[in-house]
């Protein structure tokens, strides 16, 4: 019986080990867009195109280019908005646009996600409100 309880220990012992390297090594399905850090010198004249998105806007869901054409200025064009000139600064995982940028002035944004694709920001994602939450999704465009 003692042999029973032995191999039953060790039995145990080999599939805890097995299990806690599977899931040592399970990815993380963001784990390639959090690694990669945006900076202005990844949107240095670059062009995205994508849909902005906030319960308070006037129009909930607009679509959005941005051009960056330094790693300080660039242009925004808003569905149905003449284009705006405008100035950003990235700082850790925040970008922040000067005031006369239309929606995206105010409160910074925060970088959600971001491949040298795809970018993911929102701003005032801990407001209480959640009719002022406001998400940007930006494709870049070749």
């Amino acid at each position: 019986m003692k042999s029973y309880f032995k191999l039953f220990y060790w039995l145990m012992l080999g599939i805890l080990f097995s299990v806690n390297i599977g899931l040592a090594s399970c990815d993380d399905r963001y784990s390639e867009e959090s690694k990669e850090e945006l900076t202005p010198q990844a949107l240095y004249q670059t062009s995205w195109r994508g849909t902005g998105s906030c319960a308070a806007w006037a129009v909930q869901n607009m679509g959005v280019g941005i051009q960056f054409i330094d790693t300080q200025t660039g242009k925004v064009n808003w569905e149905g908005y003449d284009e705006i000139d405008i100035t950003y600064a990235i700082e850790r995982k925040y970008v922040t646009f000067n005031s006369n940028a239309l929606y995206l002035g105010g409160a910074p944004w925060v970088i959600k996600s971001y491949t040298k694709k795809h970018i993911i920001l929102m701003q005032n994602e801990a407001s209480p409100d959640k009719e002022k939450i406001a998400t940007i999704e930006l494709d870049r465009i070749d």
